[in-house]
């Protein structure tokens, strides 16, 4: 029997593994479970442990730190990593590191039996002395690989290379990188389909086929970051940088559009510069790396090299903290300007972030913020109409380009204005902004034309008048709107049952209620509930 070790933080995890999986009938036996990495890695001092199971997310020591310490341990243990969804790219990290495998949490128990029986395969086949070591010096070679086009390793690279044969020449080198769009936008459903191993291996499969056919007879294909190949070309015929820069783009264009054609799939790809000592391939990585960030105002779908971008990455500006000002000014008195200061706004930001879509990403949620804190600030009663955290998502998580992002945040700034605009709330008329801003404050209570005219010293006929002159609406239907808005936030993010919010709204009979939100929304409250 081969001893094994459970590590989760959730004991429900560990006792679940241990009764409902049969480990005998694969020749296991869970000799000790641990609630962390930390634990476990002091267990391994007291017990042999010949496979582990783990979770990745856990306090103290990560499962995927858990494996790195193993490593360094020069311990050779399999170990599947658990992960949920969201874990999803650490996982796809843990394997390159050198996990076993991993499954996707809840764990379903054919895809276990499966990696079981693997992993018992390959502990007898390292009993009987026959474990496969041309892949494991295959998987060393990868990480070797890896971790010198990242710039590790670089004062003993001559020695790396001989001592793992790595197929590097000390001769012109060039890095690029493959993005695979699909996975890095739309994993999760990748994932329920079991669709993403199939298109991980068919784009690899596309440049290993591509690069087999043009003249650089050096290469590596590397897993990169989630949803990333690397490249590593290199060649011995004699030329300039320019004649081996064009080889490889022409080959790198051919990736392109075969993967277009055959699997109707987009990539991303970016090529850094070609570098005249292999010592600095790592630096023809960095440039492919921040061409690529490129692709979110230059497009998807393309190939983009390191010089087109090389201007831009120099350029230097102030914040233009004036104009973010003079937007939340016309924001708040609704002009007609509004929408164009945000897109010059947006520009402005993207260049100072050098077109890196996650730092003009954190900027933005800041601009977003400052936004809707001056606009609660002149108008705080918004909150009891509208559910502004709908509105003030930004989370470009899956936005391509710029251009979409600016659609977005185009979109959620007029949609505020809208809300500003509806509710007369920049009405140059104080009469009737008062009357506006009494109704919001006061939404949940009984208020009639008798209680506002009486609020404001003037007579009913007269408010009236004013309110339809300078509205285009009379008073009653602008206060059942603001009732029923209300009625939306009552019924979805208070959870309020329906004829709990018609009684906190003043409606005594549920069933007029119903009636009046059905007229207003199109849907019945218990519709609109479930939606």
């Amino acid at each position: 029997m081969y001893s094994v070790m459970i590590v989760d933080d959730e004991p429900i995890i560990r006792t679940g593994l241990k009764k409902t999986v049969d480990w005998q009938q694969f020749g296991f036996e869970v000799v000790c479970d641990c609630r962390d990495g930390d634990e476990a890695l002091k267990m391994l001092n007291c017990h042999k442990i010949d496979f582990i199971v783990t979770d990745i997310k856990m306090h103290k020591v990560s499962g995927i730190d858990m494996l790195e310490a193993i490593r360094e341990m020069n311990l050779d243990i399999p170990v599947l990593l658990l992960s949920g969804y969201d874990d999803f790219k650490y996982a796809q990290d843990g394997v390159r590191l050198g996990a076993f495998d991993y499954i996707l949490k809840p764990i379903e128990q054919e895809k276990l039996e499966k990696v079981l029986s693997k992993v018992n395969d390959k502990l007898s086949a390292i009993e009987k002395n026959t474990f496969e070591f041309n892949t494991n010096k295959l998987i060393s070679k990868e990480k070797v690989l890896y971790d010198l086009v990242r710039g590790k390793n670089l004062m003993c690279m001559d020695e790396i290379i001989s001592k793992y044969e790595l197929p590097l020449i000390k001769n012109k080198v060039q890095v690029a990188i493959v993005e695979i769009n699909e996975i890095v936008i739309n994993c999760e459903e990748l994932i329920k389909n079991n669709d993403l191993e199939f298109l991980d291996k068919s784009v690899n499969n596309i440049i290993e086929d591509e690069m087999k056919k043009c003249s650089l007879s050096y290469y590596s294909i590397l897993d990169g970051e989630f949803g990333k190949k690397i490249i590593i070309a290199q060649t011995e015929l004699e030329g300039n940088e320019t004649q081996f820069d064009n080889i490889f783009i022409e080959a790198l264009e051919a990736i392109l559009k075969t993967s277009n054609e055959q699997l109707k799939t987009v990539l991303n790809i970016s090529i850094g510069k070609v570098y005249n000592q292999l010592f600095s391939m790592h630096k023809s990585y960095l440039n492919a790396k921040e061409a690529l960030k490129h692709k979110y105002i230059l497009g998807t779908n393309k190939l983009i090299h390191f010089n087109q971008i090389s201007q831009i990455r120099h350029n230097k500006f102030n914040y233009p903290i004036e104009k973010e000002k003079e937007l939340i000014a016309s924001i708040i008195l609704v002009k007609d300007d509004a929408v164009d200061k945000l897109k010059v706004l947006l520009k402005d930001i993207s260049e100072i972030m050098n077109y890196d879509v996650f730092k003009i990403n954190v900027t933005l949620m800041q601009v977003i913020n400052n936004i809707y804190s001056n606009v609660l600030k002149k108008y705080d009663f918004i909150e009891n109409i509208y559910d502004l955290t709908e509105i003030m998502e930004i989370g470009f998580l899956g936005i391509e380009t710029l251009d979409d992002i600016e659609k977005r945040i185009v979109k959620n700034i007029s949609e505020l204005i809208k809300i500003i605009k509806e509710y007369n709330l920049n009405q140059s008329d104080n009469v009737v902004k008062k009357a506006c801003e009494y109704v919001l404050n006061h939404v949940e209570e009984d208020i009639t034309l008798t209680l506002i005219s009486s609020k404001l010293n003037i007579s009913k006929n007269y408010f009236c008048s004013i309110f339809k002159q300078q509205t285009g609406e009379n008073f009653n239907e602008f206060l059942t709107k603001a009732k029923m808005d209300r009625a939306k936030i009552l019924l979805k993010k208070h959870d309020m049952k329906v004829y709990e919010a018609s009684d906190v709204l003043g409606y005594k009979e549920t069933t007029y209620f119903s009636k009046l939100f059905k007229r207003y929304t199109g849907l019945t409250p218990a519709e609109y509930k479930r939606i």
